[in-house]
């Protein structure tokens, strides 16, 4: 069983139990799922949450869960852009408590949720922290999800378990988090953040909507002098916010490119270290962005 263990605000590490370096550990990642918003496409979500609970792969969130614009004084609120349940006096007290109950069906499942945008614009203009909300009631009910900050690390550590019970070999894989702040999947993009997360081999961002999945090797020497390259990894993680299928609103007036729905698949294996300077091997894809699987990246 897989174990949270919360080190500090920013850092949550994932200790995986494993008994074979051929076994192969899955996660979800997701963000701008924006499930408040009536273009949500909670069927597709729920879905894909419904996988990653047969699984047994971790759920994690990288910012933008929710929508948060229907609030009274919210430039943005418009009656479209709010769902019925949502309708009311109490409006966040609505929507968080409608969310919590939604992601109820997966405690067992969604284990982290971080904040984005539209979260810390909430905290900032309203002094109601949105997640710290929602991730009190799905404890509430049992969950141990972690709520987290605009950025942070998580630690992919794993235990191996012999036979006679006893501990082995400890590997990790640090992946680190930034909810978004640049437009577009590029190359540069992703050189951006693995400059400011030095430590990371992996890098996870959301906020333009975007599914990518670009290498960065770089180049490394051992403490005998050997050169190595080591290959890092930098992830976008796509929306379940369709804007586009009926032909108006915001994005279609701004010709905003259409966006591919879903998530991604992260799995990793415990191996060797000696073989590659990352300690566990990644195999990453997009979840389908319809109800049909398709092969490919995009």
């Amino acid at each position: 069983m897989i174990e949270l263990k919360r080190h500090s605000a920013a850092l949550l590490e994932l200790r995986i139990p494993y008994a074979s370096t051929t076994k192969a550990f899955d996660f979800f990642l997701a963000s701008d799922i924006h499930l408040d918003n009536p273009k949500c496409n909670r069927k597709l979500l729920a879905k894909h949450l419904d996988e990653a609970a047969v699984k047994k792969a971790p759920a994690l969130f990288f910012g933008d869960v929710m929508c948060l614009m229907g609030g009274r004084s919210d430039k943005r609120s418009a009656k479209g852009s709010i769902r019925p349940e949502h309708m009311g006096d109490n409006y966040f007290d609505l929507v968080f408590n409608e969310t919590a109950n939604w992601f109820s069906n997966w405690k067992d499942t969604i284990v982290m949720m971080s904040d984005g945008n539209h979260e810390t614009s909430i905290l900032t203009h309203n002094e109601i922290d949105p997640l710290e909300n929602v991730t009190r009631l799905m404890r509430e009910q049992g969950s141990k999800v972690q709520h987290m900050a605009y950025q942070g690390f998580i630690w992919f550590t794993f235990i191996q378990r012999n036979p006679d019970g006893t501990t082995g070999k400890t590997r990790r894989a640090t992946l680190a988090f930034h909810h978004g702040a640049w437009s577009g999947a590029s190359k540069s993009t992703g050189q951006k953040y693995f400059n400011i997360f030095p430590q990371a081999q992996i890098v996870v961002n959301g906020h333009n909507h975007e599914r990518s999945i670009i290498s960065h090797p770089a180049y490394n020497i051992s403490a005998n002098g050997t050169q190595t390259i080591q290959n890092r990894w930098a992830l976008q993680t796509g929306t379940y916010k369709e804007e586009f299928k009926n032909g108006t609103g915001f994005a279609v007036e701004k010709i905003v490119l259409p966006k591919s729905l879903g998530g991604l698949w992260l799995r990793l294996r415990p191996r060797d270290p000696t073989a590659s300077k990352l300690p566990v091997s990644l195999r990453h894809e997009p979840l389908p962005s319809r109800d049909k699987r398709h092969d490919g990246s995009g």
